[in-house]
């Protein structure tokens, strides 16, 4: 399904896609994230936007968060923002 700005949103998360949500939050520890919904749009390279099941190893949190991430042409996949939505 399209909506506005060129997004897409997908039935399915693949392991390609996976794999670029791991790639750009190999760094980051502590919170586990659960990709449940995917949009993505692409540029000069991709946007992607991760709806996630999050859970904070600390404290035993959980929440929903969205992951936004881009990967450009050549190169890896880098976080652009994380935010919790719930």
């Amino acid at each position: 399904m399209k909506i506005s700005r060129g997004w897409k949103v997908h039935n399915n998360i693949t392991d390609d896609d996976i794999n670029v949500l791991k790639t750009a939050l190999s760094e980051l520890i502590g919170v586990e994230y659960e990709p449940k919904i995917l949009a993505t749009q692409s540029v000069n390279g991709t946007n992607y936007c991760f709806i996630c099941k999050s859970k904070v190893a600390a404290h035993n949190g959980q929440g929903i968060s969205k992951v936004m991430i881009y990967k450009p042409l050549t190169g890896n996949a880098k976080i652009t923002s994380i935010e919790c939505i719930l």
